[in-house]
């Protein structure tokens, strides 16, 4: 597409942003079709010409690392528009958290806009900035306090006894109602005979892979028409007071870090005593150090790490963090320069400005 400069004395410029997530797009009204078209429709009507819509499909709003998103504001900083449009506040962010650090980067001047179609808001006002982190306010309380209603009936219902999810495999949920005035399991005759045959099996000495394999090959089809599997008849056989499955517990393993600076100081020792590349990396892998872009270590990247040790030995991303802090940077210009000094994030491939704000507050 044309690169769009904006000026002063020119029409406003403006980006779209468009979003759905995974479990709104079968819901009328928030397709990405229809978001498009409302803004093309409001754009239109006010003048302002739609330079480019970008899109995010099926993530949520809950993280700033979209693809979708960094693009529009990407367009914003290199002058190409001058107002980012979306349809309502929470396409755009569902934190508060992240919405005040857009407002702090972008729109908390004059030098950028934010208009929502729905929402009504312009944060060309102090008035409209304001209602703006009003309403993101309103909207995270709101989503809380369903979660919060929604998770205190679900307890109360376990310490009830009510089984929660669907009826499991041999009954179903009757008509009836017990003195607690929950639904009582009545048995299925058909998926009855069925575990009846799985225990005769089991009490044969068969095992339980071997079950599996015997329905599937008899054409016996599980609920819902699946296969069977060794996992589902060992726990129908476990309800039934046939079987005693092993419950293996996990091993707590170290998280895994990415911090180049320490990652070769590692590598430099383990050279200097004699280790190959390839030795290096599993070594650094076993003591919970991985690449930038996470995952296993390799020869080349090694290598990588071993050419630009000096340069990352004399600080961390986060010492340097506090100190571009210090000295008056802004958090987008501080992800920018960690960026080009080779600090890499835990997550994700680049710096943003909320991740620089959580590494300053949270160390």
């Amino acid at each position: 597409m044309k690169a769009h400069t904006v000026h002063a004395d020119k029409q406003k410029v403006a980006v779209g942003y468009i979003r759905v997530s995974t479990q709104e797009q079968a819901q009328e009204g928030v397709s990405l079709g229809a978001q498009k078209d409302k803004l093309k429709a409001y754009c239109k009507a006010m003048g302002i010409k739609l330079a480019e819509v970008f899109t995010d499909e099926g993530i949520s709003g809950g993280t700033m690392d979209r693809p979708g998103l960094q693009a529009a504001l990407a367009m914003l900083r290199k002058r190409r528009a001058d107002t980012l449009v979306v349809v309502k506040l929470d396409r755009l962010t569902r934190s508060v958290k992240d919405l005040c650090l857009l407002v702090e980067e972008y729109f908390a001047t004059d030098q950028y806009d934010l208009i929502s179609v729905c929402g009504m808001i312009n944060t060309h006002t102090a008035a409209g900035r304001l209602m703006m982190l009003n309403l993101a306010n309103y909207a995270q309380y709101e989503r809380e306090l369903i979660s919060e209603r929604t998770k205190e009936a679900m307890q109360h219902m376990k310490a009830q006894g009510v089984r929660l999810g669907v009826a499991p495999y041999g009954y179903r949920h009757g008509k009836n109602l017990d003195d607690k005035g929950r639904r009582e399991m009545e048995p299925v005759s058909a998926e009855q005979e069925i575990i009846k045959q799985m225990i005769r099996l089991h009490s044969d000495g068969a095992e339980i892979k071997r079950i599996a394999a015997f329905l599937n090959d008899k054409g016996i089809p599980a609920r819902r028409g699946g296969a069977w599997h060794a996992r589902l008849i060992g726990i129908i056989l476990e309800r039934e007071g046939h079987h005693d499955r092993k419950r293996f517990r996990k091993t707590p393993t170290a998280p895994m870090v990415c911090d180049r600076r320490c990652s070769a100081e590692r590598a430099q020792a383990m050279r200097s005593e004699g280790c190959s590349l390839r030795e290096i990396g599993r070594k650094l892998r076993k003591e919970g150090l991985v690449p930038p872009r996470g995952g296993e270590w390799h020869p080349s990247t090694v290598s990588e790490l071993l050419a630009h040790a000096p340069e990352l030995a004399h600080l961390s991303a986060l010492d340097r963090a506090r100190e571009l802090r210090s000295e008056g940077y802004s958090l987008r210009k501080i992800a920018g320069q960690l960026m080009e000094e080779g600090h890499r994030p835990t997550r994700g491939r680049l710096w943003y400005a909320a991740q620089v704000s959580e590494l300053i507050a949270d160390r």
